[in-house]
């Protein structure tokens, strides 16, 4: 009970973040950006929910319901900062397959050494004896399973490249995360059918669109009779 109430005051505590992510959107001079606050905010949450496993088949009635509330947190939380990175991630989506393109052109245009008139020369060269660079570096998939040497060896890209994608997958992550963290909610709730059914008839039903205002009223409703269930207040 200890660990959660303290889960509970967490929880509470991050929808204070959630206004504050809110209206730093709202403040154009505001130093700090809203995906950092946002992202602290997911943090806290988590850190709540690692107090105890809420969502294991063990936990209490109570417990599974205050996993859905932080779940649908989790949940709009990861979708805004993906909305709010997203014009980022059109730019590099773009420019990835750009340079990807243009790659597959270069790679289908270039001669082989090995071959002529579409038959494998008898003669390697003597610099096919010792392994690449590239295939030494990053050759353990290809060395593992037998195959070719420098037939799946690494591939050099440009710098700029290898942070494009890194970005890119970060931000598109978090719709694959928001998606996750909504189907959990929806997989606990089902043990709590009438709470959920009387929270969306006291406040709007939240769904992947609700705002970040919508979202912290809804909570702030639940984890208030969350409390009062478990003689918190």
């Amino acid at each position: 009970m200890d660990k959660f109430g303290k889960a509970v005051n967490y929880a509470d505590g991050a929808l204070s973040f959630i206004d504050c992510g809110n209206a730093m959107e709202r403040d154009p001079l505001e130093a700090k950006s809203p995906y950092t606050m946002y992202s602290e905010t997911v943090e806290l949450i988590r850190y709540a929910m690692r107090l105890k496993n809420f969502a294991s088949h063990s936990a209490t009635v109570a417990e599974k319901k205050l996993a859905v509330l932080c779940n649908r947190c989790l949940s709009l939380l990861y979708l805004r900062m993906f909305h709010l990175k997203k014009d980022h991630a059109v730019k590099y989506s773009r420019s990835l397959m750009e340079y990807f393109k243009n790659s597959a052109k270069t790679s289908h245009q270039a001669p082989s050494p090995w071959r002529t008139n579409g038959k494998v020369n008898g003669t390697p060269s003597p610099l096919s004896l010792s392994p690449s660079p590239a295939s030494s570096v990053g050759g353990g998939a290809g060395g593992g399973s037998g195959g070719a040497p420098g037939s799946s060896g690494s591939v050099a890209i440009p710098q700029r490249i290898h942070h494009m994608a890194a970005s890119h997958v970060n931000i598109t992550n978090n719709i694959l995360r928001s998606y996750e963290h909504w189907e959990t909610a929806d997989r606990l709730a089902s043990d709590s059918q009438e709470f959920f059914q009387e929270l969306d008839s006291a406040m709007e039903p939240l769904s992947q669109q609700s705002s970040m205002t919508e979202l912290v009223r809804y909570i702030r409703q639940g984890l208030h009779w969350l409390r009062s269930e478990a003689h918190l207040l």
